[in-house]
């Protein structure tokens, strides 16, 4: 693997292992580019704390300490650094302003709530619930649509259970923006090593049948989850026999200016 650009750290409160030994996993496994993009912390207006990602608070040290280990192993790897979003349309404009003052090498989206995070959580339990699937597809689609999301972590985390032919129609329609956007879909490694409902077998069916770009992400919560070889090997199968053949490498969208 050339490039990771899923990982995440201990400030997002269910990964673990330092950022130091993220990088060294990666070295070890001959990453040229380890971008880490833990949870996005957000300022709710009203006080909200999230215990799913990293605390406001926090962010200024995320960044001074993966800054101090860019320039440590400068000669042996490239770090970026960005973050892993939601799309709320209410406080989209509050994020930006909130992470602006930040070197953000790059954003991707990974869309766990409909509508936000006092919502529902998507990935689990089990819904049939048709609301809830368009919202989770409106609000993916809205969030390629800012102009600074690099990729689609996890396109089909949703765990919908009802009606296959509505679920493909919702997930075809991310599918279609992608290919639009030219915006790559990951394929999600941590989701199949965990044997979760995704990646999904039937959204990866759809997608094969048109254009659109995937990229592997190792969804890294640990550094032993760094580049797995053998994880990658059996993706990379899957997918082939899918003809898909995941890109190695991306352009990272600008994320403020």
């Amino acid at each position: 693997m050339k490039a990771s650009y899923h990982t995440h750290t201990a400030r997002c409160h269910h990964a673990k292992g330092s950022e130091e030994e993220y990088i060294l996993k990666a070295i070890a496994e001959e990453v040229k580019i380890l971008g880490f993009s833990d949870h996005a912390p957000m300022p709710y207006r009203d006080g909200y704390v999230s215990h799913y990602k990293m605390l406001p608070e926090e962010i200024s040290d995320y960044f001074s300490t993966l800054l101090a280990l860019k320039e440590k192993y400068a000669d042996k790897i490239d770090i970026k650094i960005g973050f892993e979003t939601e799309y709320y349309a209410y406080m989209w404009q509050d994020c930006l302003d909130f992470w602006r003052p930040y070197p953000v090498d790059y954003l991707i989206l990974g869309q766990h709530f409909a509508p936000d995070e006092r919502g529902a959580y998507v990935a689990r339990p089990e819904t049939s619930d048709t609301t809830l699937l368009r919202e989770y597809t409106d609000a993916v689609i809205e969030g390629m649509n800012t102009g600074i999301i690099t990729y689609v972590a996890h396109p089909d985390i949703i765990n919908f259970v009802g009606s296959e032919k509505v679920f493909l129609s919702e997930m075809e329609r991310i599918i279609k923006e992608a290919v639009r956007l030219d915006m790559p879909l990951e394929y999600n490694l941590l989701g199949r090593k965990l044997n979760r409902n995704y990646p999904t077998s039937s959204f990866w069916r759809l997608a094969a049948e048109y254009p659109v770009r995937v990229i592997l992400g190792c969804d890294s919560h640990s550094p032993a989850r760094v580049a797995d070889k053998e994880e990658i090997e059996e993706a990379e199968k899957y997918l082939k026999s899918l003809a898909i053949t995941p890109i190695d490498e991306i352009e990272l969208k600008k994320v403020l200016i």
